[in-house]
């Protein structure tokens, strides 16, 4: 199951030794935050269901979401764009539900430090299936999900707010998301259950510039630090498919107009 979130590491520390974000328009930072925002935004890649009076799972998510717009910025500073056009996450997670049909979902990845990037994230979901509780031929729920991320890098800052001359910098996106949702679910043949979840869906994002002599990323102001945030609706369509204790799924995501497919494996118990 390992090889998912190690996947998920290499390739999100890979893309960070070569990002390069300069010369951003504020209309920029607002498409590329919305796009970091909902790559790790969470999932769990679960139905909104709960079987039985108790209930436990634990296993690893990962996937990546389609990111043309930094995939744009990165074209347009002169670097290769194709090595941006999606962005990897991943990580562990845990599922509970439990009396009255609750159930709450984790997700994080430790800090992780590699090719002058860091990477931490955690997540979770929240949720109460009321087609459970009134004994409903579906499963009907509704929920809220929380993240927490920060990615930080390194990069060489060479523009106006340098005069020209090649600065070390450290760049650092921290971000966080809100969704409210409805979803339904339905199990067939005792192990498949496909699901749909609707919501709204919110990030706001903090991005720092720390680089000597008050250089900066931002085309549009001389600070070196900005917040931006973006409303917009969440969707999200899954299938869950369970052996004995394993269970495997798949998810396909839209958040504020953000594409993202996630799997995920996993021991329900």
């Amino acid at each position: 199951m390992k090889w998912m979130l190690l996947l998920t590491l290499i390739s999100t520390s890979a893309i960070a030794a070569d990002i390069n974000l300069d010369n951003i328009t504020k209309s920029d930072l607002k498409d590329v935050s919305n796009e970091m925002g909902a790559n790790f935004s969470h999932t769990a890649v679960s139905a909104p269901e709960t079987n039985g009076l108790w209930g436990v799972e634990v296993g690893l998510v990962g996937g990546a979401t389609r990111s043309k717009d930094l995939e744009k910025v990165i074209n347009r500073n002169g670097g290769d764009g194709k090595d941006f056009k999606n962005l990897p996450h991943g990580g562990l997670m845990v599922r509970a539900h439990f009396p009255l049909e609750l159930f709450v979902e984790i997700t994080a990845i430790p800090t992780i430090k590699a090719s002058d990037a860091e990477i931490r994230s955690s997540s979770i979901g929240i949720g109460w299936n009321a087609g459970g509780y009134f004994g409903l031929p579906l499963d009907l729920a509704v929920g809220f999900n929380g993240s927490s991320s920060n990615f930080e890098y390194d990069q060489v800052i060479n523009n106006s707010s340098t005069s020209g001359t090649d600065v070390n910098s450290t760049i650092n996106f921290k971000s966080k998301t809100s969704s409210l949702w409805i979803g339904v679910s339905k199990e067939f043949l005792g192990m498949l259950t496909p699901y749909l979840k609707v919501g709204t869906f919110h990030v706001s994002s903090d991005i720092d510039v720390s680089a000597a002599g008050g250089g900066t990323i931002f085309a549009f102001t001389n600070s070196q630090k900005q917040s931006v945030s973006n409303d917009g609706t969440y969707g999200a369509l899954g299938l869950n498919f369970q052996l004995a204790l394993f269970k495997i799924g798949a998810e396909v995501a839209r958040s504020n107009g953000v594409a993202s497919t996630t799997t995920k494996l996993s021991l329900d118990f």
